[in-house]
């Protein structure tokens, strides 16, 4: 995968460094590395493009004339998780979310907040791309991601295995009521649905808790990413 953009390649320089295989730069973008970076880039392939050729790599004109070839590691399925769901955690589960941007402003959150794994369905939700990348500051290469056939057949999956199903929803009950402490620090899974028509009627029937976030203001709902960070933050040690 091709990443571009100054913060999102330098990032990934300073923390996931293993996984960058090629370079691409142009003559004034040299100047904007630190000696740290320089000493880790030298053995680098590094290679010298010009500002149409940064056109065409990334598809954007917004590349700021630096771009790296990135190695993803390979999504996993449903064997990987019942294989693991021992010590997986608490989880987040996208429930069709189609917009890259957020994939990658969620795995952000999620880093932050300690969480490593994501649910996503296999169709009709928006794929990991440089767009992702780059609006996570490169920390979607922290989380694991687990692609399924079936959304509510893994939830009840993690419910054999001992785990709380909360979804965000506009209909469910207040979040901070002191009635669901008893959840904070324990094996959870943060539900949040699609960007335009929130959690499906199919999965919303299959949480164990429906849990809204009240706002003041005119607009009823929140960014997904926003809605994962405060449910998280609700229910972390």
């Amino acid at each position: 995968m091709i990443i571009y953009g100054m913060n999102p390649v330098l990032d990934s320089i300073d923390l996931y460094f293993d996984k960058i295989k090629k370079i691409y730069l142009s003559k004034k973008t040299f100047n904007k590395f630190n000696k740290n970076q320089l000493k880790k880039i030298k053995n680098l392939p590094i290679i010298y493009i010009s500002e149409g050729d940064f056109k065409n790599l990334t598809q954007s004109n917004n590349h700021q004339s630096i771009a790296a070839e990135i190695k993803i590691d390979s999504i996993k399925v449903l064997d990987d998780l019942k294989k693991n769901i021992a010590s997986l955690g608490s989880i987040l589960i996208l429930d069709h979310v189609q917009d890259p941007q957020n994939i990658g402003a969620i795995s952000r959150t999620c880093v932050f907040f300690g969480i490593s794994n994501i649910i996503l369905p296999n169709d009709r939700t928006a794929s990991i791309s440089p767009g992702s990348v780059k609006s996570s500051a490169g920390a979607i290469f922290s989380i694991n991601f687990y692609q399924v056939p079936n959304l509510v057949n893994t939830i009840k999956v993690l419910k054999e295995n001992d785990y709380w199903i909360i979804g965000a929803d506009l209909k469910g009950e207040d979040y901070q009521d002191s009635k669901y402490d008893k959840f904070i620090g324990d094996n959870i899974v943060i539900v949040v649905g699609s960007e335009s028509k929130g959690l499906s009627s199919l999965i919303r029937s299959n949480c164990d808790i429906l849990l809204r976030i009240n706002g003041n203001g005119s607009t009823d709902s929140l960014n997904v990413n926003v809605a994962a960070g405060i449910l998280f933050s609700r229910f972390s040690d």
